[in-house]
């Protein structure tokens, strides 16, 4: 766990001497905050619902450029030979980076907060479908971001691993659209169950049910084992 914790304050130190960091928060917290504006004030839905709906599809698109870099610019800089032959273990490498990545997540999710301030200033939101739309928030960025560690691990170049996170990420958002076109009763079952919006949008809805949490939860574990097999692999 020492190495770990290592691994995650050098990768917190990365972030923020990169301006990378600060421009993905910027964008998204300017794009959440436009999403706000105009569900609440202009169509007068004092709820989050719409908002976190809109957040979720713009994390989707912004997760790319947290986790691009992860191990692709370990590859470019040449010091990812170094950090393989250190005495750690390569779960530990891949923990300490994913949740350096994790931490970037949670920041911006809780920058978010403010915009709850006139929504209970002016109106009577639900406060318990609000919290379960954020915990499905976070859990959908914990399962974007493994996905995106894992291009990055497969990739040296930044670009790519950011284009098939993206690619990837929005596959798994829209693929529950292919139902209607499903005449066969267990495909439609299992392509809905696969798809980020479904799982998602209950918990959008204030449905804070185990088998989304499970999905998630696999999505992460198993994103994050195949990264290590991977490193092992390659040693």
């Amino acid at each position: 766990m020492k190495n770990t914790l290592a691994l995650y304050e050098n990768e917190m130190r990365h972030y923020f001497r990169s301006p990378i960091a600060y421009f993905v928060v910027a964008v998204f917290l300017v794009g959440t905050g436009y999403f706000f504006t105009f569900n609440v004030f202009l169509t007068g839905n004092a709820t989050m619902t719409d908002t976190l709906r809109n957040m979720g599809i713009l994390l989707l698109l912004v997760i790319p450029l947290i986790s691009m870099r992860l191990f692709s610019s370990e590859y470019r800089a040449g010091t990812m030979e170094l950090l393989q032959t250190l005495p750690f273990r390569t779960w530990e490498l891949v923990l300490g980076k994913y949740l350096g990545a994790v931490t970037i997540l949670v920041m911006m999710t809780g920058f978010t907060l403010i915009n709850l301030i006139p929504l209970y200033l002016y109106g009577n939101p639900e406060t318990s479908t609000i919290a379960c739309g954020y915990i499905g928030f976070i859990l959908l960025g914990m399962a974007s971001l493994a996905l995106g560690q894992l291009f990055s691990a497969l990739t040296e170049n930044q670009i790519v691993a950011a284009l098939l996170t993206v690619s990837v990420l929005l596959g798994f958002w829209f693929i529950g659209h292919l139902t209607t076109f499903q005449n066969s009763y267990w495909i439609a079952f299992l392509v809905n169950h696969l798809s980020f919006q479904t799982h998602f949008g209950e918990f959008v809805q204030g449905l804070l049910r185990s088998e989304s949490v499970i999905y998630y939860g696999l999505i992460i574990i198993g994103c994050l084992f195949v990264n290590a097999r991977y490193f092992d692999w390659r040693r």
